[in-house]
């Protein structure tokens, strides 16, 4: 009887494996393959046509000594970090203001808050390319109206100010993603604990900073990677922006990976870009785990 019953349990977990491995099979060739076949190819120089050449670490060394390449790196780090940052604490922001608004007026404010993520990242880039207008934007119409004319300028032109009008747009677009998770890890919290810190005195915004903030922290930290991971990788925005000008200011890796591959025709080049900006996510979000990982509560 429990041989019998040993071999259908057999049967049952070689039959869900048999189901899982087309599954597999499909998250090695689309994921795996590729992500190895870049690394392969980042230490070859090839045109797309002809046979590879196999260059070791020359297309690395070229990563950080071409300007352009090194630009393109500071431009990413700069908008993964800026973007990240500003977005999960605005985020945070909005799921505390909107927590202790009524259940009808909350759905409907978080609702807007959300919307900018659900956009598609090519509109967002050409609404605020509009926005950003020298001459008929909406920020330096508004600047003239109340009499700062003087700071007026043409955002998207100008070297010192593109970068963090890019920055800008990307924390309006992702800071709704932090809202929403933020404030359904706070919805999870028991309302006990809630009681007891009102009993003690506690001000709202104490409450936030001493006792949900600490509580929601694994979520707000889930939230700041994949917010990372996005922002690294922003392509869409600042080709519609900027298309990585003036000049070369704004060119991040993506639009550099792009245009050294197919204008170029240097694919190992730009494979070598991608595994650069790779490791550099992995460092982060290694070091974001160990400096916000931080206690475990139970409650």
């Amino acid at each position: 009887m429990e041989t019998a019953i040993r071999k259908s349990k057999t049967k049952r977990r070689l039959l869900c494996l048999l189901f899982l491995v087309p599954a597999f099979a499909f998250l090695v060739y689309a994921l795996y393959v590729p992500f190895v076949w870049n690394g392969v190819m980042s230490f070859q120089q090839w045109d797309g046509f002809s046979a590879p050449q196999w260059v070791g670490a020359d297309n690395y060394a070229k990563a950080f000594t071409n300007g352009t390449s090194r630009l393109s790196l500071q431009n990413s780090v700069f908008l993964g970090l800026v973007s990240t940052a500003g977005s999960v604490l605005m985020g945070l922001f909005l799921a505390a203001l909107v927590f202790k608004v009524y259940r009808k007026e909350g759905a409907f404010y978080r609702l807007m808050a959300f919307m900018p993520v659900m956009l598609p990242a090519a509109v967002v880039g050409l609404l605020f390319t509009f926005f950003y207008n020298s001459d008929m934007g909406l920020l330096n119409n508004l600047l003239r109206s109340i009499g700062l004319d003087n700071l007026t300028t043409a955002w998207l032109e100008n070297k010192s100010t593109v970068m963090w009008c890019i920055a800008l747009v990307n924390i309006w677009k992702m800071s709704g993603l932090t809202m929403m998770l933020s404030f359904a890890a706070m919805q999870m919290l028991p309302a006990s604990i809630f009681e007891s810190s009102k009993l003690e005195g506690a001000s709202y915004p104490r409450q936030f900073f001493s006792l949900i903030l600490p509580l929601i922290r694994p979520t707000v930290l889930m939230t700041a990677v994949y917010t990372l991971t996005v922002n690294f990788k922003s392509y869409d925005i600042v080709s519609v922006m900027t298309g990585g000008g003036p000049g070369t200011t704004s060119y991040v890796v993506p639009i550099n990976m792009v245009k050294t591959a197919f204008n170029f025709g240097d694919f190992g080049y730009a494979a070598a870009q991608g595994v650069i900006i790779t490791v550099i996510v992995i460092l982060i979000v290694v070091l974001m785990n160990r400096v916000f990982k931080g206690e475990k509560y139970e409650y």
